[in-house]
C-alpha cells in the first residue's frame, strides 16, 4: 500500500525545522507548493480493485468501471488505501477536519450528483487545491435483461393480421417484420432508433411464395472499390432461386446464384452459405468472392448430414476463445433432440454433448423450430414455445436460466415468434397471434450492454 501523508504536525514540524536551519544557515529550503491529488484508490469491493481517474483541469477524482448494484451499503464504511499528495487533506464544510486513511469512511456523499469535497494542502501549509470526489455505482444489475412491451408504443402494429408464421429482420437501423398473406409477403417497418410508428409495405420482386424465404443478412458487403459498405438481405424462395435487397422491400434476381438454390444458411465473413441440390442429392457450398457465383460441385464438395437443419435457420456469429470467427446454426428438426452446428469457414462440426456433460439435453420437446443468438459472450437458445432460454458458453453444454436472462412473463408459451438483434443490442421478440392473444413486440436488452462504459 502506497501511501504519502502527513498530517499538520508533520508539516508544522517541517517548518521549523526549515526556520531553524535558515537562522544558523545561509542555505535556502524550499518547501513544495504541490497541492495535486497524484493518486486514489479504495479497498478492495467485492474482491476487487476499481480504479479511479484524476481529472487535474476539473479536478475531479471518479471510477470509470461503475461499482456494482448495492455498493452504496459497502462505500458507507470503507477504508482509502490511496491518498498520495505532498502534504495533508481535509474535508468536511469549513470547519474541515484532516482527513486520517487509517479510519474506516463513510463515502456515500461521493455518490450523490454533488460528490464529496476534499481540500489538499501542500507540504508549505499555505497551497491549496480543492478535489471532488464522485463515484459511479450501477443502479441495474448488469447481466439483467430488461424487457419493455413495444406494442402499444409504436402506432400502427396489425392487431390480427399476424395468424401465420413470420419473420423478424434487422437492416440498418430497421425492423423488418415480413409476413406471408396468400403467396405475397406484405413487410412492417419501423426505425430501430426512433420508432415512431410501422410502415405497412407490399414487398416487391418476389415470386408466389408458400412459405416465408430463407433470408440472410451479408454485413458490409461492397459491390465495388467505389461503393460503401452496406448491409444487404439475400433470400431463397424455394423456387430454386436467390434474390437480393438492400432495403428488404425492392428485389432483384441474382442470377449467379440462382438455379438449383435449396435454402440459404448465413453468411460467414462476407460470403453466403447455402444448399445446393445436384444430381439427387443436396451439397453444402459457399459463394465465391463477392458473390458472384457458387462454387462447382465435385468430389471434395461436401453433402448435407443426416441431421442437418433446412429449414426455419437462425445463424449468430461468434469469436472462439482462439479469437477465431465462426457461425452457430439450429433449425427445424425431426430428431429426438436440437443439435447446434458449427461452422469455421472450412468445415461444419456437429455440436452434440452426448453424455460427457451434466447439462439440459436440447431435447425436441421445447419444440422442433428453435432460434439461437450469441448474446453478451453466450449462446442462448429458446424452443418453438416461448418458455425458457438455455444458455451455453461453447455450445455443447446448455443449461436453463433460472435469473436474470428470463423471457418477458406475459409471453411465455407463447409460439410463432421471431427474434432478431439490433445495432445497439436490443433483442427484438414479434409474437403473431394464437389462441385468442394479440401481435406482441417486446425489445429487451442485457443493462450492461447499455451501459457507456463496459
Amino acid at each position: 500500500m502506497r501511501i504519502k501523508f502527513l498530517s499538520v504536525i508533520a508539516c508544522f514540524l517541517l517548518m521549523s525545522i526549515a526556520i531553524s536551519s535558515c537562522l544558523s544557515s545561509d542555505d535556502e529550503y524550499e518547501v513544495s507548493s504541490d497541492a495535486t491529488v497524484h493518486a486514489f484508490g479504495l479497498d478492495t469491493i467485492h474482491g476487487k480493485h476499481y480504479p479511479f481517474t484524476i481529472d487535474q483541469v476539473k479536478r475531479e477524482i471518479y471510477n470509470i468501471d461503475s461499482l456494482p448494484v448495492g455498493s452504496d451499503t459497502i462505500i458507507d464504511s470503507i477504508l482509502i488505501d490511496t491518498f498520495y499528495v505532498t502534504g495533508y487533506v481535509t474535508s468536511g464544510n469549513i470547519t474541515d477536519t484532516i482527513l486520517n486513511i487509517n479510519n474506516y469512511q463513510n463515502l456515500t456523499g461521493a455518490a450523490t450528483v454533488e460528490g464529496l469535497k476534499f481540500k489538499i494542502y501542500a507540504a508549505d501549509g499555505l497551497t491549496t487545491r480543492d478535489y471532488t470526489l464522485r463515484i459511479n455505482i450501477h443502479q441495474q444489475e448488469p447481466d439483467s435483461l430488461q424487457w419493455t412491451n413495444m406494442t402499444d408504443r409504436i402506432a400502427g402494429f396489425p392487431s390480427a393480421s399476424i395468424a401465420n408464421r413470420q419473420k423478424a429482420v434487422t437492416l440498418d437501423n430497421n425492423l423488418l417484420v415480413y409476413v406471408l398473406e396468400g403467396t405475397s409477403l406484405t413487410a412492417y417497418r419501423t426505425s430501430t432508433k426512433t420508432f415512431n410508428s410501422w410502415e405497412q409495405i407490399s414487398v416487391q420482386g418476389l415470386p408466389a411464395l408458400d412459405r416465408i424465404p430463407a433470408f440472410v443478412k451479408n454485413s458490409n458487403e461492397t459491390v465495388s472499390p467505389q461503393a460503401d459498405a452496406e448491409d444487404v438481405l439475400y433470400a431463397s424462395t424455394g423456387d430454386g432461386n436467390v434474390y437480393r435487397s438492400t432495403d428488404g422491400i425492392s428485389w432483384n434476381l441474382v442470377e449467379a446464384l440462382s438455379g438449383n438454390v435449396e435454402t440459404l444458411i448465413s453468411s460467414f465473413q462476407g460470403q453466403l452459405i447455402g444448399i445446393l441440390g445436384h444430381e439427387g442429392n443436396s451439397y453444402l457450398v459457399t459463394a465465391q468472392e463477392g458473390n458472384t457465383a457458387w462454387p462447382a460441385i465435385d468430389s471434395n464438395t461436401p453433402t448435407v448430414p443426416e441431421e442437418f437443419p433446412t429449414e426455419n435457420i437462425y445463424s449468430t456469429e461468434f469469436q472462439t476463445a482462439n479469437m477465431l470467427d465462426e457461425i452457430m446454426i439450429v433449425g427445424k428438426t425431426t430428431g429426438e433432440k436440437i443439435i447446434p452446428w458449427a461452422y469455421d469457414g472450412h468445415n461444419w462440426a456437429q455440436m452434440d454433448p452426448g453424455t460427457s456433460y451434466d447439462s439440459y439435453c436440447l431435447t425436441a420437446n421445447i419444440g422442433y423450430y428453435p432460434s439461437i443468438i450469441y448474446y453478451g459472450g453466450q449462446f442462448y437458445i429458446t424452443g418453438e414455445r416461448l418458455q425458457n432460454f438455455y444458455k451455453s458458453d461453447a455450445g455443447l453444454a446448455w443449461y436453463k436460466t433460472e435469473s436474470m436472462f428470463l423471457l418477458p412473463k406475459d409471453v411465455e408459451l407463447r409460439g410463432n415468434y421471431s427474434l432478431a438483434v439490433d445495432n445497439d443490442n436490443f433483442i427484438w421478440l414479434v409474437i403473431g397471434q394464437s389462441s385468442g392473444t394479440p401481435n406482441e413486440v417486446w425489445r429487451g436488452r442485457l443493462n450492461r450492454l447499455g451501459f457507456k462504459q463496459q
